[in-house]
């Protein structure tokens, strides 16, 4: 009887001891959530994609800094295969169109496959100087209001942020 009694015990230990991981991760993802603002996360299979800025205001003179993360509570997800260092990416929208923002961003070359396993998160930082990539070169947007998004290749995208362009001369 002891060692039935010893085996229901133990069970039992067993999925409290389960309990926490999950609620942990409803935890961190709270925290998260509120660290970098709810409107600000868009999950999309289980995959939160946020972007910020470290000012709201961006000049070719004083970059600010951009931040993308992405925190996984699904199950594993693959967006692609790229870079191991750059594995998000961030827009610009202008118009109708999209342009790349990492025109300062230095990544590794190499192949790597792209995704996060569940439960994990990752963050990538660069500096931004206003600048999009237009036709393949660096250009600098004109003076203006954009929404910028992070992206995890056709996988997940965030919320637009809205950060203005600002030249030396419209100070």
């Amino acid at each position: 009887m002891d060692a039935v009694q010893d085996s229901a015990e133990e069970e039992e230990s067993t999925m409290h001891a389960r309990k926490p991981k999950a609620s942990c991760l409803a935890v961190v993802a709270t925290l998260v959530a509120a660290t970098i603002g709810c409107s600000d996360v868009l999950w999309d299979e289980g995959l939160g994609l946020t972007v910020t800025f470290s000012d709201s205001v961006v000049t070719p003179d004083q970059p600010v800094l951009v931040t993308l993360t992405a925190m996984n509570l699904g199950d594993s997800v693959v967006w692609g295969t790229g870079s191991s260092s750059c594995q998000l990416d961030a827009f610009v929208l202008i118009g109708a169109e999209e342009r790349r923002i990492d025109v300062l961003r230095g990544c590794t070359d190499d192949l790597a496959t792209q995704g996060l396993g569940r439960g994990d998160a990752r963050t990538e930082r660069w500096p931004w100087n206003g600048a999009a990539l237009i036709e393949g070169a660096a250009d600098t947007l004109p003076a203006g209001v954009y929404e910028v998004v992070a992206v995890a290749g056709e996988v997940a995208r965030s919320e637009p942020r809205t950060i203005r362009v600002q030249h030396e001369e419209d100070s």
